[in-house]
């Protein structure tokens, strides 16, 4: 069904079976390239060398033991989730609203609010780290746990944005209003009404700032915490001077996490249906 419905659509964009196949070619071209460093990073990890070796030198889970045991990687694994978390639960809890207002309000200057609220999808994250910086250094708190917080929030709250904002789309405008005329306050209407009507757009939306988060280095390296370090601006430190075995380890499980939550997302809503949010 799937197949028949993609073949209708590039046959009515005057695409034919040629066009198609080196559609599907070129798909899985790039599939292969981005997923086969992935599988070569994850399966040196289990290698029973001392080196970066791959095919791997027989199987070992040492070097994830290694990796548990090492204060640093534990330290910014949990320091990781802590913000990660943290910053996907206060980008949905100030985004679901905002893209309530933004979809379902008409005041003036509407468009300019929207698109600083997406801003930090298009300013390269190096700059907004830096001015992030510049900005909780005037504030006081460029290296405290609420400045990284704050500065992921930032970073992540577009994409609950976007998605809670392309699924109020899908919404029926008129059970909002049926809600009002039985006396729901605004408050009620949107808690009771809307959220649960949008919950996969919004948990989708959640998931997606928990991986943005989770993956982020370049603002993270400019309003590290004192003393710590997320897992990804360790891996940066190290690969920057030596790879060894157990940072290997300690990459794949970053992707690990990446992956089931990228599974959960495929879950809930469909990936297919989260590429169109």
């Amino acid at each position: 069904m799937a197949r028949s419905a993609s073949s209708s659509a590039t046959d009515r964009a005057g695409i034919g079976p040629a066009g198609r196949m080196l559609i599907r070619s070129s798909a899985w071209l790039v599939l292969i390239v981005l997923l086969v460093p992935l599988a070569i990073l994850i399966g040196a990890s289990f290698s029973a060398s001392d080196y970066v070796h791959f095919p791997p030198q027989g199987f070992s889970l040492a070097w994830y033991g290694r990796f548990f045991a090492d204060p640093i990687f534990l330290n910014s694994l949990v320091l990781s989730g802590e913000i990660a978390l943290a910053a996907s639960a206060l980008a949905t809890i100030l985004g679901f609203p905002a893209a309530y207002v933004l979809i379902r309000k008409k005041f003036p200057g509407r468009t300019v609010a929207w698109n600083a609220f997406l801003s930090p999808l298009l300013v390269p994250q190096i700059v907004l780290g830096v001015a992030l910086l510049q900005f909780f250094s005037a504030l006081g708190i460029a290296t405290s746990f609420i400045g990284l917080l704050a500065a992921h929030v930032v970073a992540v709250m577009p994409y609950v944005v976007r998605t809670v904002g392309a699924t109020l789309l899908s919404v029926d405008v008129s059970v909002e209003e049926a809600a009002a005329d039985l006396g729901a306050s605004q408050l009620e209407v949107l808690v009771l009404v809307v959220a649960p009507m949008i919950k996969a757009g919004v948990l989708a939306g959640s998931l997606f700032a928990f991986i943005m988060s989770w993956v982020n280095v370049e603002i993270s390296i400019f309003l590290s915490v004192t003393g710590g370090y997320t897992l990804p601006v360790v891996l940066f430190n190290f690969m920057e001077y030596s790879i060894t075995t157990v940072v290997v380890a300690a990459a794949s499980i970053a992707i690990y996490v990446a992956i089931v939550l990228v599974l959960v997302v495929d879950r809930v809503v469909g990936i297919h249906a989260a590429s169109k949010l």
